[in-house]
């Protein structure tokens, strides 16, 4: 439940809020003014609210935030300063917005969350004239803006930044694959836990590659352009794509052949020396741009030549392939107030496309809206002290349905209860303001930097965080400090798993059927197109390969979803059978790419290809439950090699799983 990724570390992205934070923190010691703790608070969220991606949007996104959380913050602010119902109409409407921009992407819906957190904290800071309010609002203000300006001149990401940790991600999850495979040839046992182990590794390749794509493709055109480190990268990412559908088809022979290869430890040697030159030509992507990187792809070939040898099967591992293959998608780069009146336009059809019951946004947000405000009307009523901390995990942690809801509620009472003992500890020993800045900077290098790698991890380090700038504020017991925030995290879930149970109880659509048919569909358009065309790596053979792996991906979410939502029991047959299916698809994928990299791999005859589009014709049709279509019997093609064989066995016992499973809802007489 608690997940964890190391490798998207990123001290740079800690160290830069940290100083901005501890920064406000030293002003207010040397000032002798507690109100700058919010200018710390404003400075850290600012630095959570940067959209990663181009300098137009990071800018937008960290602004944005400082403006929008200010002038709602000062509203929620002078609300509470007139009663408990203006503070509470103040949070109904600012929460009930930060959950309805997640319609805008995600970029919109960081920054719009952040920005009502902002709200319902500031809610406790009762402002009774705009007088009392502008000092207090300047100054969280200047805590935004100087994160801002700290991002964007000493502190500045480099144009290429995003992309180069996304590359790196990309080859740290190929070496992860590799690793996998090594381990899976040393324990001992059946093959069903390494596979299903497997498919989960490739998933998460399959999606940080993806990522990896986007990233590049936002690179302003004036640096994409014939520019050395930009087709370094593309190349980089290209060569990426081939290594996984190499990995791929070595997790299939590795599969095939385990008995043998468990007694020759030549295969595990190979696989984890690869896992470690994959791991160093991510860094050295990342950290050192300007390293030529020959050397360590050299070291890998010659790794997949031993490997090969071990494997007893053709399996060239070939990189430095041309980068045209990858076909990114890039979009024009407008003035920025013709980008700006475009994006208006098109939010404002967005907003209108979801003002709906029917809208699934709208539904979430008006659910948000509810249980944050019930959250803060409690806490109000039984004066629970710091009862902010209620409404903002409840505001934080509910999300669309039960699947997310759950694990994200989880981590944090898990990270809540970990982070409340560590500021109990850190209390006992840190009294005075100056030492409280000082031990502040590390827990929020350690927040920041360890956000994309757990939530948990998050959460534990930001609760003393945020327990020692309290205490700068209003000094006093670090430990009623901790604990009432411990207790209040844990109401503020509670809350929200209660909403999301009884409060419109519509889980995301039980998609499973069309998920599953699309991923079946794309595998076997991917078999017919490698057998059309035997050995042969093509543009075509790529997209046809990122098609299948996207398609098997979307499906074993869905099916995880429902396994959370515990509904795979009401999806018919079809549960059942996905279950069996998307397994044995991702060794369709691997049969299929030992095809495509196999240099002595001819095409298929005609007699086997139109026979594996009847097999998908009439699996296609028994997953739309019609029981009328015709079987095409079995296949007549004669002269297989060994590869097409494989293959035709991975069809046919695809096809048998399928005709059994969905027999039990009476497709099949």
């Amino acid at each position: 439940m608690v997940s964890l990724a190391v490798d998207e570390t990123n001290l740079s992205e800690g160290l830069r809020a940290a100083s901005a934070a501890s920064a406000m923190l030293v002003l207010g010691l040397l000032f002798d003014h507690p109100d700058f703790s919010w200018a710390a608070i404003g400075a850290f969220w600012t630095c959570l609210a940067d959209a990663a991606g181009t300098r137009r949007m990071r800018f937008v996104s960290m602004a944005g935030f400082g403006l929008l959380s200010t002038l709602a913050g000062g509203v929620a602010a002078l609300a509470a300063g007139h009663g408990v119902a203006a503070a509470a109409l103040a949070v109904l409407l600012f929460s009930w917005a930060g959950a309805l921009a997640r319609i805008w992407g995600a970029a919109a819906a960081q920054v719009a969350i952040l920005a009502a957190t902002a709200c319902v904290v500031m809610v406790t800071h009762p402002l009774y004239s705009l007088a009392q309010a502008l000092p207090f609002l300047a100054i969280y203000l200047s805590g935004c803006l100087f994160a801002t300006v700290l991002s964007f001149t000493v502190w500045r990401i480099h144009p290429y930044g995003p992309s180069r940790q996304a590359i790196r991600t990309a080859y740290l999850r190929l070496a992860g694959i590799a690793r996998d495979n090594a381990r899976y040839l040393a324990k001992a046992g059946d093959q069903a836990g390494g596979g299903a182990h497997g498919a989960s590794y490739r998933s998460q390749a399959r999606a940080a590659l993806e990522a990896a794509r986007v990233a590049l493709a936002a690179v302003p055109p004036s640096r994409a352009g014939h520019s050395a480190p930009y087709d370094k990268l593309l190349l980089a990412l290209s060569d990426a794509e081939r290594i996984f559908a190499y990995l791929i088809a070595v997790t299939h022979s590795c599969e095939r052949e385990r008995q043998r290869l468990r007694h020759d430890p030549r295969a595990r040697r190979s696989l984890a020396a690869m896992a470690l030159l994959l791991r160093r030509l991510g860094l050295a992507l990342r950290r050192h741009p300007e390293t030529p990187l020959l050397p360590l792809q050299r070291r890998l070939a010659a790794c997949g030549r031993r490997l090969e040898a071990a494997l007893g099967a053709l399996l060239p591992l070939r990189l430095n392939v041309a980068f045209m293959e990858l076909d990114l998608p890039r979009t024009e780069r407008l003035p920025w107030r013709l980008a700006a009146a475009q994006a208006l336009a098109q939010g404002w059809q967005t907003l209108g496309v979801n003002a709906s019951l029917q809208s699934l946004g709208w539904r979430h947000a008006a659910r948000v809206a509810l249980t944050t405000t019930s959250a803060f009307l409690l806490v109000e009523l039984l004066r629970i002290p710091f009862g902010y901390w209620a409404t903002m995990a409840t505001l934080l942690i509910l999300q669309p349905s039960v699947s997310t809801t759950w694990p994200r509620g989880i981590e944090r009472v898990a990270g809540s209860i970990a982070g409340a003992l560590l500021a109990v500890l850190i209390g006992l020993v840190i009294h005075t303001p100056l030492a409280i800045s000082l031990v502040v900077f590390p827990m929020i290098v350690a927040t920041m930097a360890l956000r994309r790698v757990s939530y948990s991890l998050h959460v534990m380090f930001m609760t003393p965080a945020f327990v020692l700038v309290a205490d700068y504020a209003m000094p006093a017991s670090e430990m009623a400090y901790a604990f009432s925030r411990l207790g209040n995290n844990v109401l503020g879930c509670v809350l929200a798993l209660l909403a999301t149970f009884f409060l419109w109880p519509d889980r995301e659509a039980d998609d499973l059927e069309p998920r599953l048919a699309g991923a079946v569909s794309a595998n076997l358009k991917y078999l017919l197109a490698v057998l059309a065309v035997g050995g042969k790596w093509d543009a075509s053979i790529a997209r046809q390969r990122r098609e299948a792996g996207l398609a098997s991906n979307n499906a074993e979410q869905v099916l995880q979803r429902l396994r959370i939502e515990r509904r795979l029991d009401r999806s018919a047959g079809v549960g059942l059978a996905a279950l069996r299916t998307l397994p044995l698809l991702r060794r369709v994928a691997g049969s299929t790419a030992r095809i495509s990299l196999s240099p002595d791999a001819l095409p298929a005859t005609p007699v086997l290809q139109q026979w594996i589009a009847a097999v998908g014709s009439e699996i296609d049709a028994l997953l739309r439950g019609d029981p009328q279509v015709p079987s095409p019997g079995d296949c007549l093609a004669t002269d297989l090699s060994p590869l097409q064989a494989d293959a035709v066995a991975q069809v046919l016992m695809l096809r048998i799983l399928l005709r059994q499973q969905l027999g039990v809802r009476g497709v099949l007489a």
